[in-house]
């Protein structure tokens, strides 16, 4: 597609979610992604894949490229709400194999309207989820993002709702569908916990993904592709290139938060590189970089930031942490179950992220801005041993022996 045929590039609402318009790197995930289609395929089975990163990494992105490569391998794909896990009708609607519902019956439609009806632990008569999945003629591939909200919403089922939503989800985690169906759900530091709840605790090789930031390359050749093809850069793109990586660590919302205001200062030179633009571009980035920061800790009270970070004060970013770590801090100033809760809340919103069972600030620069505005306001969790006064003023007194002088 030429440059005249690209569609317009419109500035998102949000910069943490969506497709991205150049796609490079995660070459062995998408590897290890397309060699399960065709072994799903020829052994019509299936299985889950669990996508697990803090907010900003790109997941959303990761689930676009997956479904282009399955619609390109004849798969269908479908987008899923954590509803639809347990909410049959919802889910038949999701799948667009719902003609209409009513009370008693629910009526299908596969080239002509049927009814299907089964008996259920409730009064109202509806199909298995199952029934529902296997009516797709093609091979099915199932998208379930922001998947880390089942945590949340998991205590509050139904005792059947949870029964079905499990028995879905494990049925096709399984591979016991019958035919080529495959359940891909990406989240939050919380998603690998809510899927434990639901009976899933481990995934085959590959199957679970911690996604990690971008690798220089890959991060290099987005930021070329959107300064040449989009801001139609004139001359050579290396410093401007080199100063944006050097601040995003390889993160894709970081990156777009750059990308931007550089976009808007090549608009304004006609493609010249000049340094003041890049100034400007970087200053730009950095304003956008802290609002995702400020809008990740907007509900924590500023305490319970401040227990947070005084744990990490003393470390370098990146560091990781044991939960023991995190609540001892958080227990200082709350019960457990509060403390708990806040635990849980900062794993929700991408504070926090799990790394080998271990807990870390996953970007640089949160870890670094979290202690600069608030660790400062209180001592850590476990200060340094101060050395002893050796000065005269300070020594010991020798003691009186009562000898007459």
């Amino acid at each position: 597609m030429s440059k005249s045929q690209k569609p317009p590039i419109v500035k998102p609402a949000t910069l943490e979610r969506g497709e991205a318009r150049y796609f490079h790197g995660r070459v062995k995930i998408l590897d290890d992604f397309k060699e399960l289609l065709g072994r799903a395929k020829e052994g019509k089975s299936g299985t889950s894949i669990l996508i697990q990163s803090a907010p900003g990494a790109g997941k959303t992105a990761l689930l676009h490229e997956c479904a282009r490569i399955a619609e390109a391998n004849n798969w269908t794909v479908s987008n899923l709400r954590a509803k639809n896990l347990w909410d049959i009708v919802s889910l038949g609607k999701s799948l667009g194999l719902m003609g209409k519902v009513k009370e008693g019956e629910i009526i299908w439609r596969k080239g002509h309207s049927n009814a299907v009806q089964r008996e259920s632990r409730t009064t109202r008569l509806r199909p298995d989820p199952l029934d529902i999945i296997e009516m797709s003629k093609k091979p099915l591939l199932l998208l379930l993002d922001e998947a880390q909200r089942l945590y949340w919403r998991i205590p509050r089922l139904r005792d059947e709702q949870l029964d079905d939503a499990s028995e879905f989800v494990k049925s096709i985690h399984n591979g016991e569908v019958g035919s080529p169906v495959i359940l891909i759900a990406a989240g939050l530091g919380a998603t690998s916990a809510a899927f434990d709840s639901l009976g899933i605790s481990r995934f085959d090789p590959g199957c679970l993904i911690n996604l990690e930031p971008l690798s220089e390359g890959a991060s290099r050749a987005v930021i070329h592709d959107w300064l040449l093809e989009e801001g139609e850069a004139k001359g050579d793109p290396a410093p401007w290139i080199h100063a944006i990586v050097n601040e995003t660590h390889g993160w894709p919302q970081h990156i777009m938060a750059y990308v931007w205001p550089a976009l808007k200062q090549l608009k304004l030179t006609g493609g010249e590189l000049t340094p003041e633009g890049l100034k400007t571009a970087l200053e730009e980035g950095r304003k956008g970089r802290i609002e995702f920061y400020k809008a990740r800790t907007r509900d924590f009270p500023r305490e319970q930031l401040h227990c947070i970070a005084r744990v990490i004060a003393n470390a370098p970013s990146g560091a990781s942490f044991a939960k023991m770590d995190i609540m001892a801090s958080l227990r200082m100033d709350y019960n457990h179950d509060t403390a708990e809760k806040i635990f849980t809340l900062a794993l929700h919103k991408g504070i926090l992220n799990v790394r080998d069972n271990l807990y870390v600030v996953p970007i640089p620069s949160m870890h670094n801005w979290l202690v600069d505005n608030f660790a400062r306001y209180r001592a850590p969790l476990f200060p340094p041993p101060q050395p002893p006064d050796l000065s005269i003023e300070h020594a010991p007194k020798e003691q009186d022996q009562g000898l007459e002088r």
